[in-house]
């Protein structure tokens, strides 16, 4: 049973992906965190593809946005281009071991991701200094988003929360977890593809998913290492969503769609059900978008400009949680849709 679980898991959570274990090696100099050209330059030297969608010189917010697990920065360029045409800046840059990245496949610990969106959000906010800035994190990045917000004392405007992954994989699974802990050290470099074992569905948009596919930037296949390094995020960062329990300085968006066969919803119903978060949600320092018809890959369905629409429009004001976002019913509408992630149908 252990094993047919962890299987499932390999295949439900990353759809692909050749990954291999962390390696500080890939540290090469100090140097001052900065933004030269295409690239964005970390404070030991690493370099990262950056993606900048440049709106009007009118423009007084900018986004920063986090991909997910597989992808790459430029998995943003349909809602940037969108949200560029309404005077919002967008960046995103390739996270290590990602898309254009030379070391691709390559597994870095949580440690690394946190630190490189820490260094590129204080360049963008020392660049803008007048603008709002937001940071978007999209499914692994909202994992990364939340993490970072634990950890640092950063000075946003929002958090804007895309299907994120947070999952308490290993507090519920604790000797699956150490198994898989084991494997991961013992065979770090196998790799793993669920392809055609198991219906998994991401998104609506056939076109946008045959893209996907054949985009050789994107990783296709997966380590145990990155399986591990995954769950090891996920669950930092469902022990993290205690930051929403206290009073914050900025306020946060949440966008779950419902047909998400990528990210177990368990977790979400659990943070739902907390008293203070509930409490903020009230306040309207949470808003919660449930979208009953829409996948994983939510801003790239074929609804997903009406999505990024909205998000421009909470953007626009983030103290208030319009009609589509202030539902007091937000957990019994997740609670009473169907179930389309194997591990909620258990």
């Amino acid at each position: 049973m252990l094993m047919k679980i962890s299987f499932l898991l390999t295949i439900i959570l990353l759809v692909g992906c050749t990954i291999v274990s962390n390696k500080n090696s890939f540290v090469t100099r100090k140097t001052d965190p900065n933004i030269d050209k295409s690239f964005f330059i970390s404070s030991d030297g690493y370099k990262h593809f950056v993606e900048h969608w440049k709106s009007d010189e009118n423009s007084d917010v900018v986004i920063i946005g986090i991909h997910g697990y597989s992808d790459y920065s430029n998995s943003f360029d349909l809602p940037a281009n969108f949200l560029k045409k309404f005077s919002i800046d967008f960046y995103a840059f390739d996270l290590r071991g990602f898309g254009r990245d030379t070391n691709k496949g390559v597994w870095f610990d949580k440690e690394f991701h946190i630190k490189d969106v820490y260094e590129f959000f204080k360049i963008i906010e020392k660049k803008y200094p007048s603008k709002k800035k937001f940071i978007l994190g999209e499914s692994m990045g909202g994992a990364i988003a939340i993490s970072l917000l634990k950890e640092k004392n950063i000075n946003i405007e929002g958090l804007i929360l895309v299907a994120p992954a947070i999952w308490d994989f290993k507090e519920q699974n604790f000797f699956l977890s150490k198994f898989l802990y084991i494997f991961s050290r013992l065979f770090p470099d196998i790799s793993l593809s669920g392809k055609n074992l198991i219906k998994v569905i991401p998104s609506d948009n056939n076109k946008m998913l045959k893209e996907f596919s054949e985009d050789e930037n994107v990783i296709h296949k997966s380590s145990l290492s990155s399986l591990y390094g995954v769950v090891d995020l996920m669950s930092d960062a469902y022990k993290n969503i205690s930051i929403f329990e206290k009073t914050l300085n900025y306020n946060t968006l949440i966008i779950l769609p419902i047909k998400d066969y990528i990210v177990p919803r368990k977790p979400i119903k659990e943070m739902l059900k907390n008293q203070f978060i509930k409490r903020n949600i009230e306040l309207n320092n949470i808003c919660i978008g449930v979208y009953e018809e829409n996948y994983h890959m939510i801003l790239r369905d074929i609804e997903g400009e009406r999505i990024t629409r909205e998000i421009k429009e909470w953007v626009a004001n983030s103290d208030v949680c319009n009609y589509l976002y202030s539902f007091s019913n937000s957990l019994s509408r997740i609670e009473e849709s169907k179930n389309y992630h194997i591990l909620d149908k258990n």
